[in-house]
């Protein structure tokens, strides 16, 4: 009889190994996969290494292309004198406006007050483009898209 126990205890010591044995196998494929993959990786990554000439190159286009975006002095000095002959235009045409609506205030003075004025200064009897107010000075524009003699 004690040599049924001796063969329990074998039988016990062979299922150890056994299950040791499949854990290492399992443990092993893992590791020999987490080394394949690292050696692509390793391979890939080496393949799309930018190397210091490939910087180098992108520098020098960056600042070829920053020193064209730059003004030059003509080209300031050009936007300077357009955008001062805008301001004149932009003064000499309030200083029209204004003219045109004190003539129009003296000319239609003889309202009852009802009348809604406009926010530009305006009279506000003209709606609608191309409507004059009573009073208003045509333009010599439009007298001349009309036909008439500007005078």
């Amino acid at each position: 009889m004690p040599l049924d126990g001796l063969r329990a205890w074998i039988a016990e010591v062979e299922h150890k190994l056994g299950m040791r044995t499949r854990v290492f196998l399992v443990l092993a494929t893992i590791a020999i996969g987490g080394a394949g993959a690292a050696i692509y990786l390793a391979i890939d990554t080496r393949d799309d290494v930018v190397s210091k000439s490939d910087v180098q190159t992108l520098q020098d286009e960056l600042k070829s292309q920053a020193g064209n975006a730059a003004p030059t002095g003509s080209e300031v000095a050009g936007l300077e004198a357009e955008l001062k002959a805008l301001q004149a235009q932009m003064q000499a045409l309030q200083a029209e406006d204004e003219a045109s609506a004190g003539e129009s205030k003296d000319s239609g003075a003889t309202g009852t007050g009802n009348a809604p004025e406009a926010s530009d200064g305006g009279s506000g009897a003209a709606d609608t483009v191309g409507e004059k107010a009573p009073g208003q000075v045509e333009s010599a524009e439009e007298t001349e898209k009309q036909g008439k003699p500007s005078g």
